[in-house]
């Protein structure tokens, strides 16, 4: 008799435990891991619409990082961007030729455009827009897809505070 209620106690402490560590797994998931869909193709060829992303909160940013954005325009919207510069760095466009600290940026990713048109600073700021020098825990956000910006050439620099995370892992 004894030897069963301790194999039932031995067997309730397992279950306890096991549902235990998967509440806490998904309570943990949720406070460090979030999982997003990408909306569109704007990030494209890296992130193509319908893509599963996870984005690591409380992150420490770098250039190149693909990160997850509110929208500073739009609440309740979010976008997915690439950090193209950060805190102190100067950017500029001159023809569509990004310029990051007075020199000529050359992206180590790949980027896609098939507009070949050029328009004016007066117009928007896709392909041409004046030096803009970014202050303490500010970004420079640019989509991959240089056609489709909704990204700091529309929005302006990006405030840290405005940046979920960075993305981790896609499929």
């Amino acid at each position: 008799m004894y030897r069963q209620e301790s194999q039932l106690s031995g067997i309730l402490v397992k279950i306890i435990s096991a549902a235990g560590g998967i509440i806490a797994g998904f309570i943990i998931c949720r406070l460090i891991i979030l999982p997003f869909q990408a909306p569109d193709d704007s990030m494209g060829p890296a992130v193509k619409a319908g893509d599963t992303l996870f984005f690591l909160k409380h992150a420490t940013l770098k250039v190149e990082d693909i990160v997850l954005i509110e929208s500073p325009v739009e609440p309740g919207r979010y976008v997915i961007r690439r950090i193209i510069a950060g805190e102190g760095d100067a950017v500029e466009i001159k023809d569509r030729v990004f310029y990051i600290n007075n020199a000529r940026a050359s992206f180590r990713w790949k980027t896609v455009s098939s507009d070949t048109r050029i328009f004016p600073m007066n117009f928007t700021y896709r392909d041409n827009m004046p030096a803009v020098k970014l202050g303490r825990k500010e970004y420079f956000v640019l989509s991959d897809n240089l056609d489709r910006g909704f990204d700091s050439r529309t929005l302006g620099v990006i405030p840290s505070d405005l940046i979920i995370g960075k993305m981790v892992y896609s499929y």
